[in-house]
């Protein structure tokens, strides 16, 4: 077909090339896909009304969790601006009449044919779904004879009920010609697609169709009579064939076969199969978890009493989530009336709020449910302006009924808040006739818009009293950013968190027991091996039963007992050919991959997306983040078919994973890095090494570069040269993540093979970093040497400093801070070096020995101003306000104009560090004059700026945290002061930084153990904190240590205890 003027347009992905087809609702077209240079079929919605958008939307849903090769396979669905669309396999071939009767019956096509038929219904059945409407036109045939069922338009969910499957929906849906007669009652079940089936094996049979004329005459005569034997109009039929064409074509559903005896008439063996699916499993079965049922109640009880709560369940793929909200909620729905409305995120779904649309589809299948009068009472007029949000909305008709608002706004903004209104207002209502459950599953697939809407429904005051209980894998928390921080909102009665770990050994026994049927005893060395294989994963544990109980019937079993490998091995003998190279290219990988990558390391050809659905649905694969990259289902299943590739085949999968990666993705040095390695070729690696660093220095991930500098090192061969400058990349990542001394180590040793001027460098930073860490006295050996070379010296007593500093500070006021701008690049390297050389002495002995440090910021500063380089400049006048601002009160007017001075200069650079030390010294000024509200404000906006948008500024940002704690000490808000404890004090350790260590257990702070009344705690934090420092000279750690244990011996009422150590030290 061509296309015309009124056909779908294309989309900045999809290029449409031809109309393949029509329906009721929607048209199909040939495309071209851009970004995968494939050609894919793509089905559009006809008319985008309420009813045809939930109905579309349930096509995609009903086989995006199923995949068998007698199904099309779906792509990915999307909903933009109006237009609704999903992307499916392209299957070229003919309907299956055509192909079984192409000149007159052929029968050795139409064997295999209808068997094909049949394994996809009962695929379709086996996921609690029913197609509705197979017919000769909805089955298409390849040119290979692969026979693939279409159009999933009608599809339903089937539920069970007293008797067989219903479906959920109300309606008559189907093609009458091929309808089941009790579909006209709206009550299909899986016995209606294998009369379907009859139907259509008829007109293959005979060439026409079991009941024809007007539709109702054939929806009458389908009631009252059974059709003509195929046989009496073909008499040459094979017999067997005949007689289950009848007997599918059954007028009473139960009398039908089912799909096994289908199956088994029509000649198809079916061994015994290891599946992952979840329809493969034991759903309702729960074990353990009894308090996480407990907090679930918790949380459902204070919803009755007027409150809304959140509940994240989270926790790794394969642990039992689902299983154990699906126990809760029919829990509550059953014995406590509740509302559950249930939705699901999907990973290949694309349309604005999709973390809440599956909730909303719900929504409208409660209130469609309702008698009419009660709907009236839920239903507010301002409820049509959240149709705009939720078309589905309309299929409720009252909803749809409602006439647009005369006040509605023009700003999309405000409309949006309205129909969030409008939604929370429906909520309440519904809240106020029964308790209400949300549960949305795997959120980790939702959006940022579902997020903002969750927000304004379940904020508190005016929250209607709902349960919301959002469950995701554990594993995408750091890919997501709006995971992490729903995670940090709970803990509050407003919001809950529960982990699903691992069971216990018990507890995974009980289940062993209780999936075997409880006929193996509690010590059966069966049931041992399956506790340690699985390691409580009930996925793991059910997979290992099922081959159990499989390769037991099949004596497959014997004396080495039960193993994971063994049982993946069994799975993967049942996959299609192709599967096991692709599962060992991302066992190998060891990380998300790429689907194609993984396709072109199997080495296979053509679309690799029917098979990764088909892994998908028997759980080897979950997705990521993007619906292209894959990993494996469970680590464990990784960790054991890596094993299972013989040690001489690694390298060239490695190998291999690394060209591809190469030729599809570009740039990923990182992976790179470990497939060369992998593959031996370790002079690649150790240049991917290096760009991996780089990559990860630019992205600010300074311990991450670090690690890949250090792996570059260690493949350099003994004579590499450029080993001096890596190291130094090393020292400058190492610095960049509050490592100091483990910089200063790297730089020394970079300095070993540097030319003088770049040596000197090198050991003024190493330098800088012991101080800035606290490590004074090796600190102050390499800076003597670094003075010495650079014409300087450190004073050669406190008396001396004090000296040269007022010397100093004499003359910086008789010159003035006036200067004329020079750009860094333009000066003399040796002479901001001599500056660089003063800042590392100040900001290294700052806060340890103030008179040296002092006297050396002054020279810093006195030397930047002649050079005029404007960044060194405004940092040393913001270092000198702080020195300044020491003297109090009379020093009050000149500390504030060098905070001035250094702000204007700051504003005059492209450095956000200026800005932050401007600001920090606003803060120490503050501090120093009494303001310690202000201070406390200032010094905390400092830090942000300097985590936000500074890099190398560990011992700034530990710095301005003790001026604010010190600030709320003064405050009185002592308990402010502890809560921030334990992260300082991780962090310190975590770096190995003495120096913030220091400041965190040997200072003001120590009030966090004396508020737990916890005297040896206090007296421990203070040994441990001064035990590492330095014992030459008095230093303020020092002095505050003595005021700490002062302050603890006051607290422990041991007064004399404090005048002793006071006067004697």
């Amino acid at each position: 077909m061509t296309l015309d003027p009124n056909d779908f347009p294309d989309t900045g992905r999809f290029q449409i090339l031809r109309r393949l087809g029509s329906g009721g609702m929607g048209v199909v077209y040939e495309a071209l896909d851009r970004v995968r240079g494939e050609a894919i079929a793509l089905k559009t919605l006809r008319w985008p009304d309420a009813s045809a958008i939930y109905r579309f939307k349930k096509e995609f849903r009903t086989l995006a969790d199923i995949a068998h090769a007698n199904l099309v396979a779906l792509y990915e669905l999307f909903g933009e601006g109006g237009q609704w669309y999903f992307t499916m396999e392209l299957v070229r071939g003919v309907d299956f009449c055509e192909h079984v009767r192409p000149h007159g019956l052929d029968v050795a096509r139409l064997r295999p044919a209808v068997a094909q038929i049949a394994e996809g219904l009962v695929a379709i059945h086996r996921a609690g779904k029913l197609h509705r409407d197979l017919k000769p036109s909805n089955v298409r045939v390849t040119p290979e004879g692969r026979v693939v069922i279409l159009d999933f338009g009608i599809s339903a969910d089937a539920v069970r009920s007293s008797g067989p499957h219903r479906t959920v929906e109300d309606g008559v849906w189907g093609t009458v010609e091929y309808m089941a007669p009790e579909q006209v009652d709206g009550q299909a079940a899986a016995a209606s697609d294998w009369y379907a089936l009859g139907c259509t094996l008829y007109e293959a049979l005979t060439g026409r169709l079991p009941y024809t004329g007007a539709p109702l005459k054939v929806l009458m005569d389908k009631r009252a009579e059974d059709p003509e034997p195929p046989s009496a109009v073909a008499p040459d039929v094979p017999s067997d064939l005949a007689a289950l064409c009848m007997d599918l074509l059954i007028r009473e559903p139960e009398r039908r076969p089912d799909g096994a005896e289908v199956l088994r008439r029509l000649g198809v063996s079916r061994p015994a199969r290891l599946s992952g699916s979840p329809a493969a499993r034991r759903a309702d079965l729960l074990v353990g978890r009894e308090r996480q049922l407990a907090t679930l109640e918790e949380a459902f009880a204070a919803t009755r009493g007027g409150r809304a709560v959140t509940v994240l369940v989270h926790g790794p793929s394969g642990i039992g989530k689902s299983t154990l909200l699906r126990r809760f909620v029919d829990r509550v729905a059953r014995d406590k009336g509740a509302v559950v409305l249930s939705g699901r995120c999907y990973v290949r779904e694309t349309m604005p709020y999709k973390g809440f649309d599956g909730v909303v589809d719900s929504l409208t299948r409660f209130l469609r449910a309702l008698p009419d009068g009660a709907r009236d009472r839920l239903i507010a007029d301002d409820l049509r302006t959240a149709v705009q949000l939720f078309p589905a909305l309309g299929r409720v008709a009252e909803i749809e009924n409602l006439g647009t608002p005369t006040d509605e706004p023009s700003d999309p903004v405000e409309l949006r808040r309205r129909g969030f209104g409008a939604l929370r207002e429906l909520f309440r209502r519904i809240a106020a006739t029964a308790p209400v459950v949300l549960h949305i599953d795997d959120l980790q697939w939702g959006d940022s818009d579902s997020i903002a809407l969750l927000d304004f429904l379940l904020d508190p005051p005016d929250a209607p009293p709902l349960l919301l209980i959002a469950s995701f894998a554990s594993e995408d928390v750091e890919s997501h950013p709006f995971l992490g921080p729903l995670l940090a909102r709970a803990g509050t009665p407003h919001c809950r968190e529960i982990r699903v770990d691992r069971l216990s050994d018990d507890e995974t026994r009980r289940l062993a027991r209780e999936l075997l049927g409880r006929h193996l005893p509690a010590d059966s060395p069966d049931l041992t091996e399956m506790v340690r294989e699985s390691a409580g994963n009930p996925f793991l544990v059910e997979q290992l039963v099922q081959y159990v109980t499989v390769a037991r019937t099949t004596e497959q079993v014997g004396r080495m007992g039960i193993s994971l490998g063994d049982m993946l091995e069994a799975r993967l003998a049942q996959l299609p050919s192709g599967a096991r190279g692709f599962l060992e290219a991302l066992a190998v990988a060891a990380r998300p991959l790429d689907a194609g990558v993984a396709r072109d390391v199997a080495g296979l050809g053509g679309d690799e997306r029917p098979l990764v659905a088909l892994l998908q649905a028997e759980r080897w694969l979950r997705p990521t983040s993007s619906a292209e990259r894959l990993e494996l289902y469970h680590d464990r299943i990784r960790r054991s078919l890596a094993a299972g590739i013989e040690a001489a085949r690694l390298p060239a999968v490695h190998l291999r994973l690394a060209h591809a990666i190469e030729a599809r993705q570009g740039d990923d040095p990182e992976t790179l890095y470990e497939h060369y390695v992998g593959a031996g070729q370790s002079e690649r690696g150790r240049a991917c090494a290096v760009r991996a660093g780089d990559k990860a220095a630019q992205a600010l991930a300074f311990e991450r570069a670090a690690r890949f500098y250090r792996r570059a090192l260690e493949l350099a061969p003994a004579e590499a040269s450029d080993a001096g400058w890596l190291l130094a990349r090393l020292g400058d990542a190492l610095a960049n993540a509050g490592r100091g001394a483990e910089a200063a180590t790297v730089y020394l040793a970079a300095a070993e093979q540097a030319t003088a001027l770049d040596a000197l460098e090198l050991r003024r930073r190493a330098a800088e970093q012991l101080l800035r860490s606290g490590h004074i006295d090796q600190g102050l050996a390499v800076v003597r040497a670094v003075l010495q070379a650079t014409g300087l010296g450190l004073a050669r007593s406190p008396r001396h400093a004090l000296l040269r500093l007022l010397a100093r500070r004499t003359f910086l006021r008789i010159r003035g801070i006036g200067f004329v701008a020079r750009r860094a690049e333009d000066l003399d390297p040796r002479a901001l070096s001599r500056i660089d050389v003063c800042w590392s002495v100040a900001i290294g002995l700052a806060r340890v020995d103030n008179i040296r440090a002092a006297d050396f910021q002054t020279l810093a500063l006195l030397l930047a101003l002649r050079a005029g380089e404007p960044y060194r400049i405004a940092r040393g006048l913001a270092a000198e306000a702080g020195f300044v601002s020491t003297g109090g009160g009379p020093s009050r007017k000149r500390a504030a104009r060098l905070v001035a001075a250094a702000r204007a200069v700051a504003e005059r650079t492209d450095r956000p560090e200026a800005l932050a030390y401007a600001k920090f010294a606003a803060g120490v000024t503050s501090f120093y004059l009494g303001r310690f509200a202000a201070a406390r404000v200032d010094t905390e906006a400092a830090e942000r700026l300097m985590r936000e948008r500074c890099v190398g500024m560990v011992w700034e940002i530990n710095t301005a945290q003790t001026f604010a704690s010190s600030s709320l000490f003064y405050l009185g808000e002592l308990a402010e002061v502890a809560r921030r404890v334990p992260a300082r004090l991780r962090e310190a350790r975590e770096r190995g930084d003495i120096y913030a260590a220091a400041d965190v257990l040997a200072g003001r702070p120590v009030v966090a153990w004396l508020l737990e009344d916890d005297v040896p705690g206090a007296r421990q934090a203070v040994s441990e904190g001064m035990g590492p420092w330095s014992h030459q000279g008095f230093h303020l750690q020092h002095y505050f240590s003595l005021w700490a244990q002062g302050q603890i011996d006051l607290y422990a009422a041991d007064g004399l205890a404090a005048w002793h150590r006071t006067t004697v030290s």
